[in-house]
């Protein structure tokens, strides 16, 4: 089914879009919370939850990008979890990864706020990933889009993690630095 008619279906409140929308992009959402959470209990939980806020936030929002849409929302799902797990469990694999870009990006917040910024956030995000060099965007949006470890992205491209480390850093300081001219809040 294609994505337009799965959004119309959501703004019908027609519920077989959930259905649908679970048959199309299940695999998707669901590795990007295996990729923050372990417990399969908890990837579980959590695509529900992510059905859950799609149907809470279709409508008023329009996602122009469905796949992108649920990215967000299943990264933020997860994250919230992991932040929930490591008050009680304290799990510092995950929560030292997503500590790395606490300096650029937001804690946490609600997808209406996020909205509010989205535009300037997306504008600056847009123009810093066109100037990394090929190599640098891939590992940026790999690592923190996808939550790949920098293990796994050393096997993958062949490169010491070490210098994978050293390329996120400086991509890193490149997004605050941007942020912080473009005057952009988060």
């Amino acid at each position: 089914m294609e994505d337009i008619r799965i959004i119309e279906m959501l703004f019908e409140r027609d519920q077989d879009a959930l259905e649908a929308l679970s048959h199309k992009y299940s695999r998707l959402y669901q590795g990007i919370i295996r990729k923050i959470l372990s417990d399969e209990g908890d990837v579980e939980e959590c695509s529900g939850d992510v059905l859950l806020a799609v149907w809470n936030s279709i409508p008023p929002h329009r996602p122009d990008s469905l796949p992108a849409f649920l990215c967000k929302i299943a990264r933020r799902i997860g994250i919230d979890k992991l932040r929930y797990n490591s008050r009680q469990k304290r799990n510092p694999g995950y929560v030292l990864m997503l500590s790395e870009l606490g300096d650029c990006l937001p804690e946490k917040e609600s997808i209406e706020e996020v909205d509010e910024r989205s535009a300037s956030i997306r504008e600056v995000l847009t123009v810093f990933l066109r100037e990394l060099d090929p190599e640098t965007e891939i590992l940026f949006v790999r690592r923190y889009l996808y939550f790949e470890s920098v293990a796994d992205l050393a096997k993958r491209f062949e490169l010491a993690e070490n210098r994978i480390s050293v390329k996120l850093y400086r991509a890193r300081k490149k997004l605050k630095k941007m942020l912080e001219k473009e005057n952009v809040k988060i």
